[in-house]
């Protein structure tokens, strides 16, 4: 019997339109969640006394927490790192002069492959493809990041709270 505990819990960043590809690990997690729901609508009639529902959508959230880290100290990394993600939502204006509008958010667009923007929470579970990569539990989802919140304290290691929503059906899962 396993039992799995947040130390097997992994976060991937996949910037590629490659669904087989569950891309870089990009930061340590200290805890992962999400949360799907189906809404449903009643169809009982008049003269039924039991409802009676049909399902008309899913919606799919989550939460994490990763650890920001640099894999070498002094050194900014540019695709393995918390600040990847973070980036994607936190930015700077696009130029001095573009006040009003601010910065671009750099997140999903179904329609620039170069804009995808799909994560993997991952359960490292031992389990192995074909060619010995580990591939463990897993979901894939192109997500919105809702919220991200970074607080430091003495004693604490930095740590940033993200949300996200999920843009449709998870791209790839093995739960």
């Amino acid at each position: 019997m396993a039992i799995f505990t947040g130390a097997t819990g992994k976060l991937f960043l996949n910037n590629t339109a490659d669904n087989d590809d569950p891309g870089t690990e990009i930061a340590k997690v200290q805890n992962w969640s999400f949360n799907t729901s189906v809404s449903l609508v009643s169809t009982k009639t008049l003269g039924q006394t039991d409802d009676v529902f049909t399902p008309v959508g899913r919606s799919t959230t989550g939460s994490c927490r990763i650890l920001y880290y640099q894999q070498t100290l002094g050194s900014k990394s540019t695709d393995d790192s918390a600040s990847t993600l973070l980036n994607k939502v936190i930015k700077q204006r696009d130029s001095a002069t573009d006040i009003l509008n601010g910065a671009s958010l750099d997140q999903n667009d179904e329609v620039d492959a170069a804009k995808t923007f799909r994560i993997r929470l991952t359960i490292d579970d031992g389990t192995t493809d074909n060619a010995g990569k580990i591939t463990g539990k897993f979901i894939d989802m192109r997500v919105f990041i809702t919220s991200i919140s970074m607080s430091m304290s003495v004693g604490e290691v930095l740590a940033a709270d993200i949300q996200f929503q999920c843009q449709g059906a998870p791209v790839a899962l093995d739960i």
